[in-house]
């Protein structure tokens, strides 16, 4: 079989590496990452799995994003001049990007010798954006392969545990809350800065923020992602330190005490399917997230 991604040597040990590392792929050109197959993936799936918007900056503030009036299919076409920035979220729905997700995801694994865990949870996003756009500075929660298949992108990548560029409150999740986080232009003396052409590929680590600053061309990047008993865990524990911290009750990071921690998991696994009750009962996820965390938790 092709090998689709290729992780250069020494860059990966016993233990999946929590900082960034480079890897190379041979996707560039590919049929799938054509606009014109794009178009049609994007009028294909359901609406909540395209997002898009005008220009932004950096630190754009989410309430006052942009919209560039145009369709997800129409924006794909016009990306050229649109100055739009796009994802079409989930693209594993389509049965062809799927088996392309699991074949780079499984070469991996075979090439680190089974650091990745497993690689559960695994989804794909494509981003499509306009020359000279951005992509404001946010987190992922999931581990994340990015792969440059057209255009070229520089991204500024920075430690999510030091705290001079974002606050552990910052980084802690509740149903609803928006990705997009606080941006200093003082950040970037301290950025791992990273540039992308065709063929280049990143690894993104859980919940490390960044922005992207696209070339003077389309761009097109696939992002694989996927997740471990470790970081479906920390996730777990983001959501319960949010809704504690709505409550009124400050909270330790993640590993300060694993004992702690091991309590606030097991509570997510209870608390987490009667959520999903509570929403499906009062049929909005806005009053379901107000029922648990109090209504300040659904200001966003």
């Amino acid at each position: 079989m092709t090998r689709l991604i290729e992780v250069l040597p020494g860059t990966v040990g016993r233990e999946m590496p929590s900082r960034t590392f480079r890897l190379k792929h041979q996707l560039a050109g590919h049929s799938l990452f054509k606009l014109e197959r794009l178009a049609k993936l994007a009028a294909s799936l359901p609406a909540e799995s395209t997002e898009f918007n005008g220009p932004v900056a950096p630190g754009q503030d989410p309430k006052l994003t942009p919209s560039n009036g145009l369709s997800a299919e129409e924006t794909v076409r016009r990306i050229e001049e649109c100055q739009s920035w796009m994802v079409i979220k989930n693209v594993e729905q389509d049965p062809e990007y799927k088996a392309l997700l699991d074949a780079c995801l499984d070469q991996v694994a075979d090439q680190t010798g089974g650091v990745m865990g497993g690689a559960r949870r695994r989804q794909a996003f494509i981003f499509v954006t306009s020359p000279n756009n951005v992509t404001p500075f946010h987190m992922d929660p999931e581990y994340n392969f990015l792969l440059q298949i057209r255009g070229s992108k520089r991204m500024s990548l920075f430690d999510h545990k030091d705290r001079r560029f974002v606050s552990e409150e910052d980084l802690e999740m509740y149903p609803g809350k928006h990705r997009n986080l606080p941006y200093r232009e003082s950040f970037e003396a301290k950025a791992t800065q990273q540039h992308l052409e065709p063929g280049d590929s990143i690894f993104v680590p859980l919940f490390d923020p960044h922005w992207v600053q696209n070339g003077p061309e389309v761009s097109v990047s696939f992002s694989i992602t996927w997740h471990t008993d470790t970081s479906e865990n920390l996730v777990k524990l983001s959501y319960v330190n949010a809704g504690l911290r709505k409550l009124g009750f400050p909270q330790r990071p993640a590993g300060t005490s694993k004992a702690l921690d091991a309590i606030k998991v097991a509570a997510y696994d209870v608390a987490r399917p009667l959520y999903d009750v509570v929403k499906k009962f009062v049929g909005d996820r806005r009053k379901a997230v107000a029922l648990f965390f109090g209504r300040t938790a659904v200001a966003n």
